[in-house]
């Protein structure tokens, strides 16, 4: 069954540089898909070819069934007639108008009646939570006000589908943490279909059904948070989507009852090996590959722990208690590395220590 929003590939140049390079996705209806990924990475250009925006060299867009765009015959629907609304970076907040007046303006362009008028406002007011606030200049408010007259105006007209610009990236950490369950909020809440786009790791995580990780223009690996945390295809998205280690080896054997558990061989910079068991998606051996150790997939013991197996062994670099975690970066013969540990745990500085890698977690990736 064909999703609610189709791309198929789609290509944007910019001079020699394709920003959006063979792009396909789909999304189902009333979900939230994230495209994530750094500056330019081809995100935003994406979102903009799917609202009518910027026009692609090649590819298809398609909403609920009906074409938005056909580059091969020449097809491109205007922004206004794709039944889209936007929310941007910028609030857009016109100051000589109302909170009433800015959300309205819209319909008024499509000459609904006064009283249609006053309906859908006061309903796209009341979903944003500023029922009361229609008649206050919109300049008075705050930030994360401004912002939620800027939904309620991209509700208002009833899109089929709602496009974010990375609308949160103007407000304080504060605040952006609170639109972002109040956006999860009002997307549930109506049922809408819609594409955010932004480079925030942990806004993504928390708004998305399901994340799209760009890179370079093409899509690097699509899935839930969860997945994408836990599983990453590459080291590219193990690096953008949390906070990793990356150790290289070369697989020295593959266990025969579970072809995802691994040896891997760690070389130091002297070439003295150690071994380490891990886990691979595609392993075959003698393949070169990049450890992948999350800072919680670590235990940290003492030098005189009786703790067998797993473990690579180092000195703490730095060490700083932050409330509910310690945090350290350890020097190991392989780099540093960083370890999250429980915020009762000490470790001074210079001291020797084992840390046992969680064989179960730890991934070995593909080299990149």
């Amino acid at each position: 069954m064909p999703g609610f929003v189709e791309v198929r590939g789609l290509r944007k140049r910019f001079g020699k540089t394709w920003a959006v390079d063979d792009v396909s996705f789909e999304v189902e209806e009333g979900k939230l898909l994230v495209l994530l990924g750094p500056s330019g990475c081809g995100k935003t250009t994406t979102l903009r070819c799917i609202g009518g925006l910027e026009q692609p060299e090649s590819g298809e867009i398609i909403i609920n069934g009906e074409h938005v765009t056909d580059v091969s015959k020449h097809l491109y629907l205007q922004p206004e007639a794709r039944g889209m609304g936007m929310v941007a970076q910028s609030y857009a907040i016109w100051p000589h108008m109302s909170v009433f007046e800015n959300v309205a303006f819209p319909l008024q362009m499509q000459k609904l009646s006064r009283q249609a008028i006053k309906e859908r406002v006061r309903e796209a007011l009341d979903v944003v939570r500023l029922g009361d606030l229609g008649n206050r200049n919109a300049t008075e408010l705050s930030g994360g006000q401004q912002q939620r007259v800027a939904l309620a105006r991209a509700i208002v007209g009833r899109p089929r589908v709602l496009l974010f610009d990375e609308p949160l990236s103007n407000l304080d950490a504060k605040l952006r943490e609170e639109m972002r369950y109040f956006l999860k909020d009002i997307q549930r809440k109506i049922k809408i279909t819609a594409i955010y786009v932004t480079h925030d790791q942990a806004e993504a995580m928390a708004l998305g059904h399901e994340l799209l990780v760009m890179n370079a223009g093409k899509i690097e690996q699509r899935g839930s948070a969860r997945s994408l945390y836990c599983e990453p295809e590459t080291s590219f998205v193990a690096n953008f989507i949390g906070v990793a280690s990356f150790i290289r080896a070369r697989i020295r054997s593959i266990d025969p009852d579970d072809n995802h558990s691994v040896v891997v061989e760690l070389e130091d910079a002297d070439g003295k090996s150690s071994l380490l068991r891990v886990r691979s998606q595609e392993a075959r051996i003698g393949s070169n590959v990049a450890v992948t150790i999350r800072p919680e997939w670590v235990t940290l013991h003492t030098i005189d722990s009786e703790v067998s197996g797993n473990l690579i062994g180092g000195a703490v670099h730095k060490s700083q208690f932050l409330g509910d975690r310690t945090e350290a970066i350890v020097d190991t013969k392989f780099g540093q590395m960083r370890v999250w540990m429980d915020g009762l745990a000490e470790f001074s500085e210079g001291e020797h220590v084992q840390m046992e890698v969680d064989a179960e977690r730890c991934i070995a990736l593909p080299v990149d």
